[in-house]
Formats: C-alpha cells, structure tokens, sequence
C-alpha cells in the first residue's frame, strides 16, 4: 500500500498485487482502489441508531420548550441532512446554518464537530439579536474550488450510498432526498481479467447479501462450482500448509452452507486420513481448559500431564480425552504425545461403558451385547472389552472364551467331551484342573506334529467343558502365572448353566440348603417306595394318586438330584453341570408331558384337541383363548410364568394324574396324629370333604384356561420295547426307562413346551416328585394325604372363616407357600401384603354380603413367600410385570394372623380393633383422593379449583361494568378454608390410625421367622434371568448363587434396597425359616471335599492305546459295532457334528465290567 500524504485533497491510491501460485504462470494482477474519505469512526457517528438516538434526546432534554413533538431523527435523515448541507454548498444558495437550528441541533448536536471541521465547515461567533444572549454561534458552508472539488464530491458520493444501505423503514420516512444508483465496476473488471466466461454454481444468487468470508480464504467466490472450491482449497494447502487446519475448516463450512454432498464428502475424507481441522484443534485444547496460543512454548510433558489428570478425575471421558489428544499431538507434531494418545488399554469401568452394561450384569448378557457389537464394531476393541471384564471378575471363563473366540475367529471343535478325556488318558473327569493340565503336558511333550495337535484339541475341548479359564489360559500362555480354580470347604458350589436353566440352578442351590430335602435325597435308598401295587393304590399326594410311571419317574428324579448333591458336596472345582435329564425332570411334569402328548397327536385336518389351544394364563386374570405363540429363542432365559390361580381338580376319576381316592391307612403305618399331634375337632371340620380344594398351587396339574379342563388320555402311548433306526434329524430325546414301558418324547418339542410352565408348578413339581418316590411317614386321616419329611418341611394350612346364616363357617386348606401381591401404585411392607390375604374382606354369598377372614391354623418349619408380580392387561391383551417394592425384613412376625378358636381373644380383639383402623384410613384416603390429594399434574384438586373460582370472582368484581354477589366470594373463602382444615385434620388422623396400627401386634412375638432365601427375576413378564441369595446363619454371610458363580454379598443393601428402581431385579419368591430352628433346617455350606485319586503319568510315547488309532493325526476307530454318540441340543449348546464312537464299558456296583448300550444321554439303558 502506498503511503498517504497529509493532505485529504491529495489523497493516494491505495495499491493491491496479485500473483497466479503456479510457479509457471507469470500472470500478476494490480489493482487500484481509493480508499473512503470518511473513517470508519467519523461514519459512526452518522449511522449508529444509538448514537443518534442519544444525541437527539440529550438535545431535547435539554430545552424541550424548544422541541415540542419532535424526537431524534434516523441515520438516514442525519446522513440526508449532511449529504444536502455539502450539496448547497457549492450552490449560489449558499446559507449559513444557526448553531441553534433545531434540524442541525437534532442531526448533530455537539458530538459532530470533528466531523464538520475535518469537511470545511467552520464555527464562527455574531452578536445576538437576542438580548438575553451576547453572542449566536453559527456553522459557515464549506467553500468549493478546484482544491477540494473532488473531496466533496466524494463524500457526498459516500453519504449517497450510505443512505443507499440504510433499512427499507428508514427509507421510508418523510424525505425531500433524492439518491442516485451509481455504476458497480464489478462487471468491467470481470471482463477485464477475463472472469466472466467459466463454470458458474446453478443456484439463485443474492445480490445483497454479504459472501462468505470462507470464500475469501479460499480464493474464491461463491458463484464457484463445487469442483472449482474443491480445487481451490487444494491450491491454498499447497501454497499455505501451515494452515491446511484452517482451510480445512473452511471447505467444511461452505460444504455445510452449500448443502454439498461432494465437498461435504472431500471433506469427510481429507479427516480420514488424519488431516484435523483448526476448529477440532482448538476444541480439542479447550477440552483441557488449555489455550493453543498460550502453550506453544510449553513441554510436551505439561500436556501429557494435564491429559493424565483429566482422565484421572473423570474415566468416563478417556475415550474423548484421548482423541482431543491426538489431534494436540498431531497440531504440536508430538511423538510423545501421540504415542500416550494411542495407548488403548482398557480398564474394567471403560470396559463397562463400552459394552454399555452394568458391574451387576450377567456374563452371558455381556457376551450377547458383545457379539452384537462386534459385528458392526471393532472386534479386536470388543475382545478387550471383554478381558478386561474378565479379568475383574476372576478370570471369567464365558467371557474369556468370548474374547479368544472373537480374537482367533476359531470354531467350536467337533470332538465329544468324552473321547477328549480318553484322549488326554484321563479316567475320572472330577480331576482338578491342574491334573488336566500335567497329562496334557506329559502327552504333549516329544509327540509328533499330528498327535500334539490331537492333544491340544482334546484339552481345548475339555477346558471349554469345565469352563474353565485357567486351562483356557493355560492353552493360549502355558507360562501364564495364574492358579487352578478350585473350591474350598468353606464355600458352596456353582451350578453351569446348561442352557437357559438360570432359574433351575436357583432352585436346586435353594433345596440344597434345606436339611430335610438334603437327607431325603442322599439317604433316599432307606426311604424309597416300594412299587408294590397295594402301596401304590393307596398313595396319594397334592390331593390326587399316583401311578407307577410317576413314582418310577420321580425316582429317577431323586438319583439325578442325589448324583448332583454328591457333586455339590464334594467337587474340587468351583461350579458343577446339572445334568440335562434333571433339568428335564425338574422342570416338566406330568401334566406338562400329557397336554404335550396330545398336542402332538391332534390331527392336521381336523380341529385341533383342547390341549393344543391351551395358552399359559398370566396374572389373576386370564386372557382370551389364544393359540400357543412360537417358542422364544434358546439365546432368552426360559421364562416361567407366575399364576396365581388354583388348578382345577375336576377331573376324570379313572385319569392316572386326575383321580380322587378314598384312601384308608396304609398297612403298617401310624395315624397321622400320632406324628404330628391331634388336630382339633374344628380344623377336621371342612365345608365339603367330597368337593375340597386340594390342588393346590403345588400340584401337578392340568392346564386350565377359564372352564376348559384339559383331561389326560387313560393310557399314555408307550414307545416301542427298541429304539427305531437313526433318524434323519439330531434330536436327543427324553427317555425314563420303567419295569413296563419306556416313554420317549422329542427333547427338542418338550423342552420348548416346559417353557411355558408355571413358575410355582416346577417348584411344586419339585415337591410332588419329592414326595412320589418316598414312603410315607404316616397317613392323614381326613384326607388321605401321604405324610412325610417334605410335606412336614414345607406344608402349612390356613383357615378361612364364612359367616353364613348367622352361623361362622370354618374350612381349612393346606398350602406350600403364601402368595403375595405388591401394590399396583406405590410399595408396601410384607405385613401390608399378608395383611390383604387374612384380613376381613365383604364377600357376595347367595346374594348377601358377608365377612370372610382367614387365619394360619399350622406353620410350616420353612415358610415359602410367593411375590405375585404378573399381572394381566385385558385392555391390551398383554401380561406385564408390577416392579413396585415389597419391602420385606431379616425377620418377621407371624402372631398376628395365627388361628384362635375363642372369638374374644386378645389376638382377636386385637385384630379386629387392626381391622377397624384399616377400614377408617381407606375410608379417609378415599376422601383426600376425592379432595385431590393424589393428583397428578394433569389433574386440578378441589382446593385448588375453589381458589381458581375465588381469583376469578374477585377479578369479575374489580371491573366497573360486572355486578358480582360479595356473598358468593365470602362463600368460596369459608368452603376452600372448611376444606383446608379437613385435609389436614384427615391427614393427623390417617398418621395417628397408622402409627396404632403398627403398634398393635408390637409386642407378639413368638412365632418368629428369619428370612434365609431371596429369589430375584431381573426382566419383564416375557422372559428374564434369575438368580439368588441365600443367608448363612453359622458364618452371618448373605451370598449370591448366579448360575456358576457364588460370591459373597458385602452390601446388603443389594438385596433389600435394590427393588425401587427395578432395573438390578426385582424378588420374587422369599424363604423364611423358623428362628428357633434355623441350625437344624437350613445349612447354607455342606462341604466334604475329597482329592481325586489319579494314576502315575502315562509315558509320552507313540505306543499308547490312543497313538494306535491315528493315522496322520487322525482318529480312526475299525469297530464294526458302533451306536450313535452323544448330540447336544443345539438349543443349549454350539452345534456339533455327530460323532460316532464305541460301546463304552460300564464299570457296575460289584466291580465287574460289561459292555452296555448307552442311550442319547449317555446312560446305560
């Protein structure tokens, strides 16, 4: 730019250059512009709103007698003003302007003197007409020669097109301006540089609209194509590249302004590559509160401390706070820096975060969420995940075995568990781990090529078997310093999950505990019944006989059971595998077998048999008749649906699972009350002995839907005496072997129709099998019912009271668990749910309306609590799960709901005084609900509409043309002040009736129970996962029983405060046990470890049995007589091929071995 000189008349060009970047172009570009002739400060003075607003009211303030309407003009009128004083200077009207003239005084007052002088106006002093004043000031027109011509003639050109850019408002205001519209030179200089002739944007251009400054930047205009800023920005990094970030920036903002897909894109890849934008760098400094400006000079160790502290203070945003990093260490060129910046190691809480799941979260569930990630994600970040959760929880073998999976991409081996242990030469499959691993070594070591892998294979399959992490990490890391997982005495056992049995594994770890059902089980061979025919016709049990089937299969039932005890007893590892056949007889009954039989043989054709429209019935209150959904995927937790409603027991007389019978004492056994005690003459008395309702929630029942009775066939088809030749399809089958037939059912179809079984009927299913395969202690004389150390553990009664033509009834019922239900709206207690059960309630008898109550008449030593949670929507035709809280105590008491045959009792009295204070509180609740003390937001309560009415009557009083009664406000005062003292006087009395109610069974303690069991279901009432806490009374330790790990609780507060929010898992069966009793009852830890016994080494030799059969490292067998192996549900586990093997040799009781068939579970027939 040249140098100006000092003379405004004289004033220079200013000057600017330009060159083309190509280093072969010799174009270069001068051009000439002459700057304003107003300052940018002399301009603001003319066109500020503010400042012209504040100078026409400091002049009318200052003698408004001289202003009367008038008020401070616009910039357009003080531009006009100006632009018409410069315009008649150089006329012949030349006039001078009074300093005091209002137009002047309005425009410019007295901050434009500067202004007026740098222009040629000058200020001179006359003698004053008026006699108050001396002197009158007035402004002298500029004089116009041929010096200043061109200087006047530019600024009115300015002012011109000052005016020109003023708003239209002001534009149009009262005005004698005219303004003329000058030349632009823009299209001469276009032509000029040969602009005018290229690709131009297609879209509308605005003419007055201002152009992006990134334009500029960019060398560039925006009449551009996208391809002619594409290669602008280009042009600018290879001539500027310290300020690539900033070009950057500006390519993003136009693509972003111009909604271009391909800058946008060019944009997106330019970042790809590592490029970062300045705005990113400066974003990524603020992130550290840090200043790009500020720390040039410092160290890269200031930033990488900052970083270390930042991540430090809040874990949650390493992820972030590494990549503001990079992009630092980037913009500084830092190794330092980018080398801490790309350090991805993962703890366990971003481990967490990444994986978005809970510390409390299943292992399978995060394994889910990380399979479902990784194949839109990052696997290799997923299995770090993954590791990292691992090792927190101890080497968690699900999800090492996830992360080594998802590392190796390798697939499950097709080799069968069995021929891996015959492989590795090991006998006993309970050898601890590290035995594993020494044959393992010893076989490995010198082997061949082929043979070493064999071996691998064999030890790979049998640590994926056990679940076992340390084998796992034995195989990929044979120097790994990690222990051998193993139990010890004092710490119970896990159960594997074998395939959506989470609730099963809860189950079998409750009963575990339970002495009665421990010493049933393991000393099951001096109590099991006899299958003689007498013994069995007169059995009976829930209420119904039994057949032979049903005891043979329940006692099958109890050997599983006791083959698994003796495992959980003894096992050295820290989790055994429940057997699938347990699992089967568990969890399906005989009824659920039945309705499955005869689902399966309606005909296609025909309309379907009752039994194939049965659906499960959820909540109180069934739904329509529905046709049975398709099974849920085996990836969900079997769900196990919650009914509360009895069985029906109308069934047919002849049915094997339906009949009633008389059934006298059988021989040899004592009467009933010689076990327990007489019974008294009213608990005898039933309403109707014929029609008694014995099916209870326990019993092991037909389906029901509404009034349909789904009856079992007389005869159940038996299977063929052989099985049939292999079928086309990889299906095990459940197979119980009888003295008269064998029942063969699809494993498969049965498994996914047990699904829809009732939670209560497998835990009474457990109980009826229980009670099927033992003899009874003793017969009930009333009913016939078989007595014994199951039905004496578990088994209470209740009471219930009628009055019917003035005239109290009584009937008494047995029960297995009382069933609870939470409120619908908020939470409550447990004696607030027992409280709805025994409490006295109005029923509808014979068109009167009569009181019933009910009472506990006998305490079982272990008391089951069933929290009812499904419930039913019939608008929506949908089950759904009630998350509100029942608060429940370490310790309860039952007193206050015991039977008393004297109707003045204390406890009686005591009860109904209980009674009558419920019924008040409801009564006064229900009024404050009227009074709306329970509204929502959306509602208006009555007080709060009496003060709306008030405020508006009082308002319609104030206007002058509205007559409103006085009368009516004074009314709306006293009735909103009547209504305000109720509410409150209500609210005294409900806490003072409540305070009365908690304390009226205080001091009643007798019957004490302390709470041993906690069953939680985490999901909704489709499905869900299920796990347990059992309490320790010996060592005073709550633990947690999740399927293959039992941890120790440390905050107990996870067990009785987690159910407000609902999301940890919600209880829903509880185990009280009575207090005197608790050592003899339950034992949480029943241990009698027992080291395995293995032989000496093999030598790792070629000459082993195994080594004889390979053949280039593969197995061969040349037996001609082979039957099919086992085959894994592919429900439950990764599919396998089939795998033929040999007749194994069966080692019986007397030490002699045999060869025997083997079934699909690999039992002998």
């Amino acid at each position: 730019m040249d140098k100006l000189l000092d003379s405004k008349n004289t004033y220079k060009f200013v000057v600017h250059q330009f060159a083309c970047t190509a280093t072969t172009c010799p174009v270069k570009v001068e051009v000439k512009i002459l700057p304003p002739r107003l300052s940018a400060s002399m301009i603001a003075l003319l066109i500020n709103p503010q400042d012209t607003l504040a100078r026409g009211q400091k002049v009318i303030e200052e003698d408004p007698a001289r202003f009367p309407g008038h008020r401070p003009l616009y910039p357009f009128q003080v531009l006009g003003n100006l632009r018409k004083y410069l315009q008649d200077a150089g006329s012949e009207n030349r006039r001078d302007i009074a300093a005091r003239n209002k137009r002047f005084r309005l425009a410019f007052g007295d901050d434009c003197d500067v202004l007026l002088s740098y222009l040629g106006f000058k200020l001179e002093l006359r003698p004053s007409s008026n006699p108050v004043e001396e002197f009158e000031a007035f402004w002298i027109l500029p004089v116009v020669d041929d010096k200043n011509r061109i200087f006047i003639d530019d600024i009115t050109f300015e002012l011109n097109q000052l005016m020109l850019e003023r708003p239209d408002m002001e534009q149009k205001a009262p005005s004698t301006q005219t303004l003329d519209s000058p030349t632009y030179a823009l299209p001469d200089i276009l032509r000029s540089l040969a602009c005018d002739d290229y690709p131009k944007r297609d879209a509308v251009q605005i003419v007055d609209s201002m152009e992006h400054p990134c334009y500029a930047s960019l060398g560039a205009i925006e009449q551009f194509t996208d391809d002619l800023l594409a290669w602008s920005y280009d042009r600018q990094c290879q001539c500027d590249p310290e300020n690539k970030p900033y070009y950057l920036d500006c390519l993003r903002e136009l693509g972003n302004g111009r909604r271009s897909s391909d800058l946008q894109t060019k944009a997106t890849m330019i970042m790809s590559t590592g490029e970062v934008s300045l705005k990113d760098i400066e974003k990524a400094y603020s992130f550290f509160a840090l200043r790009r400006s500020d720390i040039k000079s410092e160290a890269d160790d200031y930033i990488i401390g900052v970083y270390q502290s930042r991540i430090d203070s809040a874990p949650r945003q390493k992820d972030e706070a590494r990549e503001c990093l990079r992009v630092i260490a980037k913009d500084r060129r830092s190794i330092a820096i980018e080398t801490v910046a790309n350090d991805r190691t993962m703890t366990f809480e971003e481990a967490l975060e990444f994986l978005s799941v809970t510390s409390d979260t299943a292992s399978d569930s995060i394994e889910a969420a990380a399979i479902a990630m990784s194949f839109e994600g990052d696997k290799g970040k997923v299995a770090k995940a993954l590791r990292a959760i691992a090792n927190n929880r101890g080497n968690d073998y699900t999800l090492q075995r996830a992360a080594t999976s998802m590392e190796s991409g390798t697939e499950d081996s097709n080799l069968d568990v069995g021929e891996a242990y015959n492989r590795l030469q090991i006998n006993d499959r309970r050898a601890p781990d590290d035995t594993v691993l020494a044959y393992y070594e010893s076989l490995r070591a010198g082997a061949p090529a082929g043979s070493s892998d064999s071996y691998t294979e064999a030890f790979r399959v049998i640590a994926h078997d056990r679940q076992s992490s340390y084998l796992l990490r034995k195989l990929d890391d044979p120097h790994a310093d990690i222990q051998a997982e193993k139990s010890t005495v004092n710490q119970p056992v896990g159960l594997d999950n074998i395939g959506n049995t989470c609730y099963l594994n809860s189950l079998l770890q409750y009963y575990y505990t339970v002495k009665s059902v421990r010493q049933v089980v393991m000393n099951f061979e001096q109590i099991r019944m006899s299958l003689n025919e007498e013994d069995i016709k007169k059995k009976r049990v829930g209420g119904r006989a039994v057949s032979k089937a049903e005891i043979i299969k329940a006692q099958k039932f109890v050997m599983e059971l006791h083959d698994l005890f003796e495992n959980l007893k003894t096992a050295s590892t820290r989790s055994v595998k429940p057997t699938r056949e347990l699992a089967e007889l568990t969890i399906f009954s005989s009824a659920a077998e039945a309705n499955f039989r005869r689902a399966s043989i309606s005909s296609p054709s025909g309309p379907p048999n009752i039994a194939s429209m049965i659906s499960p019935i959820f909540g109180p209150e069934g739904p329509p008749t529905v046709t049975i959904p398709p099974p849920r995927s085996t990836d969900e937790d079997i769900e196990m649906v919650e009914r509360p409603e009895d069985k029906d027991s109308n069934q047919r007389d002849d049915s094997s699972e339906g009949t009633l019978v008389e059934a006298p004492d059988m021989d040899g056994l004592p009467p009933y009350s010689d076990v327990v005690g007489k019974t008294s003459a009213a608990v005898e008395k039933v309403w109707d002995s014929k029609t008694e309702d014995t099916s209870s929630t326990f019993d092991d029942a037909v389906m029901v839907d509404g009034d349909s009775v789904s009856q079992a066939p007389d005869v159940v088809p038996t299977a063929p005496e052989k099985p049939p030749p292999i079928p086309p399809r990889n299906k095990a089958g459940l197979s119980i072997q009888t003295n008269d037939e064998k029942e063969v059912i699809t494993d498969d179809d049965l498994w996914k129709f047990g699904s829809q079984q009732d939670v209560t009927e497998v835990i009474g299913n457990v109980m009826f099998r229980l009670q099927c395969a033992i003899k009874p202690t003793s017969i009930d004389p009333v009913s016939g019912e078989q007595i014994d150390n199951i039905r004496d553990t578990f088994y209470g009664a209740n009471a219930s009271y009628l009055r019917k033509s003035q005239k109290l009834e009584k009937k008494v019922e047995p029960w297995a668990n009382l069933i609870i239900f939470p409120d619908e709206n908020k939470s409550r207690d447990i004696y607030e749910a027992l409280d709805v059960v025994f409490d006295e309630q109005q029923v509808h008898i014979d068109g009167t309306v009569q009181p019933q109550y009910a009472s506990i008449t006998k305490l079982p030593p272990i008391l089951q609590v069933q929290i009812q949670r499904t419930r039913y929507d019939n608008i929506k035709h949908t089950a759904y799960k009630n998350r509100n809280a029942v608060i429940f105590p370490e310790t309860i008491y039952l007193d206050r709901y015991m039977d008393s045959e004297d109707p003045d009792s204390i406890l009686m009295r005591r009860r109904q005084e209980a009674w009558k204070w419920k019924a008040r509180i409801n009564t006064l609740e229900e009024r404050q609900r009227t009074l709306g003390q329970e509204k929502t937001a959306e509602e208006i309560s009555v007080c709060d509409a009496l003060s709306a009415a008030h405020s508006f009557t009082k308002s319609l009083q104030e206007m002058d043309d509205i007559e409103v009664d006085t009368d009516l406000i004074t009314m709306l005062e006293e009735r909103q002040a009547e209504l305000t003292q109720e509410i409150q006087r209500n609210n005294e009395e409900i806490q003072l009736l409540k305070q009365k109610r908690n304390e009226q069974f205080t001091n009643m303690t007798k019957y004490e129970y302390k709470l041993q069991t906690v069953f939680i279901h985490r999901g909704e009432a489709g499905g869900g996962h299920y796990w347990i806490y059992i309490y320790d009374f010996e060592n005073d330790v709550w633990r947690e029983y999740n399927d293959e790990y039992v941890t120790e609780v440390r905050d107990r507060r996870r067990i009785f405060e987690h159910e407000a929010a609902g999301a940890s898992g919600t209880p829903y069966y509880l185990g009280y046990v009575r207090s005197s009793d608790v050592k003899d009852l339950v034992g949480a830890v029943h241990r009698d470890l027992r080291e395995v016994e293995m032989p000496k080494l093999p030598p790792a030799t070629s000459t082993n049995s195994w080594a004889k059969n390979l053949e280039n490292g593969v197995e061969v067998h040349h037996n001609e007589d082979i039957e099919m192996g086992e085959v894994k549900n592919a429900g439950f586990v990764n599919p396998r091929h089939i795998h033929i093997m040999p007749k194994k040799d069966v080692e019986n009781k007397t030490g002699v071995t045999s060869q025997m068939p083997l079934d699909e579970h690999g039992n002998t027939w």
